[in-house]
């Protein structure tokens, strides 16, 4: 991972070098949304963290350590009593850039998820400001730091739930969130020998996307995708021979359009 980490290094140096513009942040937008157009009172309702981007360029999924900066909330503004969950993050992209330095990216559009604690008091017929300042690192051939700010006013109600209009964009980040691993034997998780063997019946090919609690990874450029159904991800570092196989899991099978994602989550014994 030195030379992950040490890109990270040379593209904030980047972003700092006279004459690559970044004053307005002009590549990457950033929108707050409500998946239902009120809040309820003593309930948890998901906010949307909408990220537009130019084409070329991209952000970075909450992945290993020494990569580019993911999206983080720098400030918010909360009435009392509210407050924010974790972020949640959908299944991100292969990157692989000159020099093969491996990363996890989004690019085009991503929601993240973003949940909202609504306390029990909060009163029917009132309109609350929910606001986020948020840091971000946005490459294509060089990286800039990116930087944005979103609110939303919403009122307080005790009727039934009522989708938004931007409700479709949190179901189509919510359909590419992980999901557990099949218990029918279909995937298939090994550690052994220093390294973790995934197997996925009938899979065309098979991808692993880092997460920021996995063991580093011996060329992740190469390891962490295979054609075909079984993929070997080989472990470095002082952890090797006890690692932490974690991260998102994309399996592409014949008769689909689009890859299963699923979670990844096992260390060794």
């Amino acid at each position: 991972m030195l030379t992950t980490m040490l890109t990270t290094v040379l593209v904030a140096g980047l972003a700092l070098q006279p004459g690559i513009e970044n004053k307005n942040r002009p590549h990457v937008s950033l929108k707050l949304v409500s998946e239902e157009t009120h809040l309820r009172p003593g309930e948890t309702q998901t906010l949307g963290l909408v990220f537009t981007m130019e084409p070329k360029w991209h952000i970075y999924y909450y992945g290993l350590e020494g990569g580019g900066n993911p999206p983080t909330i720098d400030e918010s503004t909360l009435p009392p009593g509210y407050s924010f969950g974790e972020i949640q993050w959908p299944a991100p992209r292969r990157y692989v850039a000159p020099g093969d330095v491996y990363d996890s990216v989004y690019e085009g559009q991503v929601t993240l998820l973003l949940p909202l604690h609504v306390p029990k008091d909060a009163k029917p017929g009132e309109k609350v400001n929910i606001g986020v300042k948020m840091n971000w690192l946005e490459c294509s051939e060089v990286c800039v730091f990116g930087a944005g700010e979103s609110s939303i006013s919403i009122p307080v109600a005790a009727d039934p739930p009522k989708k938004s209009d931007d409700a479709k964009l949190i179901d189509a980040s919510r359909a590419n969130m992980p999901r557990p691993l099949p218990t029918d034997g279909t995937v298939d998780v090994k550690l052994a020998g220093g390294a973790m063997t995934i197997t996925a019946a009938k899979a065309t090919r098979v991808e692993f996307y880092p997460g920021r609690a996995c063991t580093d990874i011996d060329e992740p450029a190469k390891a962490t995708r295979a054609d075909g159904p079984t993929l070997r991800v080989p472990f470095a570092g002082p952890d090797r021979n006890r690692p932490r196989g974690y991260g998102v899991l994309g399996v592409w099978s014949p008769g689909r359009d689009e890859p299963a994602y699923f979670r990844i989550d096992t260390s060794a014994k």
